[in-house]
């Protein structure tokens, strides 16, 4: 780790995630069973998935009417 707490990622996992530069990096703090703290990088998704969030909310937001006969179909 630098004076600046930066980290560099080695190769073989940045090829494996697909890590490039310029991507954002989330980071979560976790706590195994022995409660021994851990950090977890999750490489943030593609602007192309992030456009796909709330697709189907979207799609029956604007077909309510056949989302409530399907819902009742189930009964």
């Amino acid at each position: 780790m630098s004076n600046q707490y930066q980290t560099t990622i080695p190769s073989a996992i940045r090829k494996k995630l697909g890590i490039k530069p310029g991507n954002q990096l989330n980071w979560k703090v976790s706590k195994n069973k022995l409660g021994v703290s851990y950090a977890i990088v999750i490489p943030e998704t593609s602007d192309n998935l992030k456009s796909l969030k709330g697709i189907a909310k979207k799609m029956y937001k604007e077909n309510k009417e056949y989302l409530e006969k399907e819902r009742k179909s189930w009964n």
